[in-house]
């Protein structure tokens, strides 16, 4: 079961928090952090972004930008990017960990474009992207717990523990 989800971005200022953060929203006791491949360490998410998520009453105000490291990497059970460039890039930097990297739209083809210097406008249309891509993970996520909590009760009953 995955319990351990990082979402990656360039800067760690927009994309990734907020998907971090809509992620994290969706789904009980998954652990969820964010981080960039070029992050300003120590830098705050985008106030635009801080901006939309909060009109969804979520709020990334403590955010502060994180560089990916390979620990992070490690760590994670599930990497999710923001585009197949990222996918690709994190694939070759971590070569073990490809069937755990995926572009957060993956399904669709797609990327998420970066909003930043754009107009609020443009993080609305970047937080409706991640919220798609976020729904459709969750959904993968959700099928894998149930999956995995109908097999530990058949193996319990097939091992002799039986039902209580």
């Amino acid at each position: 079961m995955i319990s351990n989800v990082l979402t990656v971005c360039h800067g760690n200022l927009c994309r990734s928090p907020m998907a971090a953060a809509l992620l994290q929203q969706r789904i009980d006791n998954l652990h969820v952090c964010s981080a960039g491949l070029a992050a300003v360490v120590g830098q705050p998410a985008a106030s635009e972004a801080i901006a939309v998520l909060s009109e969804i009453d979520i709020d990334i105000r403590a955010h502060r930008a994180m560089q990916l490291t390979r620990q992070l990497a490690n760590d994670a059970e599930l990497i999710l990017t923001m585009t197949e460039a990222q996918t690709r890039i994190l694939q070759s930097l971590y070569p073990p960990m490809r069937g755990r990297i995926f572009s957060i739209l993956g399904f669709d083809n797609a990327d998420v474009d970066d909003p930043i210097g754009l107009p609020l406008s443009a993080f609305r249309t970047c937080r409706d992207a991640l919220t798609d891509g976020v729904d459709y993970w969750v959904r993968r996520l959700t099928n894998l717990r149930e999956n995995s909590n109908e097999r530990c009760l058949s193996s319990a009953v097939c091992a002799g523990g039986g039902a209580q």
